[in-house]
């Protein structure tokens, strides 16, 4: 994921940029012929969300792994993801990631606000108010 700060606006803006790894680095003929089918398809899916998309091959159940996830996140036990199994011969790469990403977006949205999201809009409200207050106060001078 890749943050981009806009230096010359009030607010901060941050562009997302979800990306594809493969872990480790290595698949076998098959998963990577299909992965290199689908992978343009799952560029433009993922490109502007605040995850990306992992592709895993575990070679003893010749299966393959795309997890949806924060990068930040990928090493930590209890962080959000979402996973699908298919099987390492299998073409459906691009409706799998779809479906993945479609889920983790879910989730995210499900997802309870954290005490610092809590402690911003707060702060937000309060500025508002004292800033309706203050334009109330310049009417009646």
């Amino acid at each position: 994921m890749q943050v981009q700060n806009i230096s010359n606006v009030k607010s901060s803006n941050q562009n997302f940029q979800g990306k594809i790894n493969i872990i480790p680095g290595d698949l076998s003929y098959l998963p990577a012929k299909y992965v290199r089918k689908a992978y343009n398809a799952m560029e433009t899916q993922i490109k502007d969300k605040p995850f990306d998309l992992f592709i895993k091959q575990n070679h003893q159940d010749r299966s393959v792994s795309i997890i949806a996830q924060k990068e930040g996140d990928a090493l930590k036990k209890n962080a959000l993801r979402t996973e699908q199994i298919l099987s390492d011969d299998a073409d459906i790469y691009e409706s799998v990631a779809n479906l993945v990403i479609h889920e983790h977006e879910e989730k995210l949205a499900k997802q309870p606000k954290t005490f610092k999201e809590k402690l911003q809009n707060l702060a937000d409200k309060v500025w508002r108010k004292f800033l309706r207050t203050m334009e109330i106060e310049d009417e009646v001078v």
